[in-house]
C-alpha cells in the first residue's frame, strides 16, 4: 500500500534544461568505464619542453622522415643535355653587363671547384647580347663549359634560379644553346661587327679557362665599327 501524500509539501513546477544545468553543483563527475583485459596502455605525458609549445603533434612512428639522398658521384651525373658543353642563359635581368655575368660564372666554378672532383668546373666562351641604343643585355647569354658535367653542376643550380633582391620576377631558365663548343662560337663571331660604343657588348674567349681561381684574359671575337654617320638608330646583333 503506497504511502500517503504530505498535504504541506511545496508545488511542483517543471523546469526547462537549461535551468536544471545551471542549479547543478559545480563538482567535477567521474565515469567509469570498463577496459578489455590486455589493452591498457601508459598514460602520454608530455615533457615539459613541449608543453612550453603552442601546438604538438604526435609523430606517426610508421612514418618517419627519409634520409636526405647523398649527392651523386661523379660517374653517376648524366647531364640532362648528353655530352653538349653550351648553355643558354635565359630571363637575366636587363641591368647586368658581362662583368656582372663573369663574376657569378667565376663564383659558381670557384665552390664547385673547392671540393676535390674528378672534373673540375670551368668555362671558356661568355657572349651576352646588347641593345645597343638602351645600353641594357637582351635578356639571354650564352656560355660554353669545357665539359658537359660542368655544364650540368651549373643548370642544376641555375635552373629555375629566382634573382632574389634585384627586383626582378622573371625565374633564370638554362637550356641547350644552339651552337655547340668553342670552335663553333669562334667561327660563328669571327666575322661579325657590332654597330657600339664600347668592347664589353662583344662576345669574349677566356684564355685559360676560368675554373674561379686561375686569372685569364678576354679575348674578343668579331669587329666593333663606329655608329657615326649613316646610323639607322637602334641596330641590335642577335646571336
Amino acid at each position: 500500500m503506497a504511502p500517503p501524500l504530505n498535504p504541506k509539501a511545496p508545488e511542483f513546477y517543471p523546469k526547462n534544461r537549461a535551468q536544471e544545468l545551471s542549479q547543478k553543483p559545480k563538482f567535477l563527475s567521474f565515469t567509469t568505464f570498463s577496459v578489455k583485459p590486455g589493452k591498457l596502455s601508459r598514460p602520454k605525458c608530455l615533457p615539459p619542453r613541449l608543453l612550453k609549445q603552442k601546438a604538438w603533434v604526435q609523430k606517426n612512428r610508421n612514418v618517419l622522415p627519409r634520409k636526405p639522398l647523398p649527392p651523386p658521384k661523379e660517374a653517376e651525373l648524366k647531364p640532362l643535355f648528353g655530352d653538349q658543353t653550351s648553355v643558354m642563359i635565359r630571363n637575366i635581368p636587363n641591368m647586368f653587363g658581362r662583368k656582372d655575368l663573369l663574376r657569378i660564372l667565376n663564383n659558381h666554378c670557384r665552390i664547385e671547384n673547392k671540393v676535390q672532383q674528378q672534373i673540375p668546373s670551368s668555362y671558356d666562351f661568355l657572349y651576352l647580347p646588347m641593345d645597343f641604343v638602351k645600353h641594357a643585355n637582351l635578356g639571354y647569354a650564352f656560355v660554353n663549359f669545357t665539359s658537359s658535367v660542368a655544364a650540368e653542376r651549373f643548370r642544376r643550380e641555375y635552373d629555375n634560379f629566382s634573382w632574389v633582391g634585384f627586383g626582378y620576377k622573371k625565374i633564370c631558365e638554362i637550356s641547350e644553346a644552339k651552337y655547340q663548343g668553342k670552335e663553333e662560337y669562334t667561327q660563328h663571331f669571327k666575322d661579325s661587327r657590332f654597330p657600339c660604343h664600347t668592347d664589353d657588348y662583344l662576345p669574349v674567349i677566356l684564355s685559360p679557362p676560368s675554373d674561379g681561381f686561375t686569372c685569364y684574359s678576354l679575348a674578343t671575337l668579331g669587329y666593333r665599327v663606329s655608329t657615326r654617320g649613316g646610323g639607322t638608330g637602334r641596330r641590335i646583333h642577335v646571336a
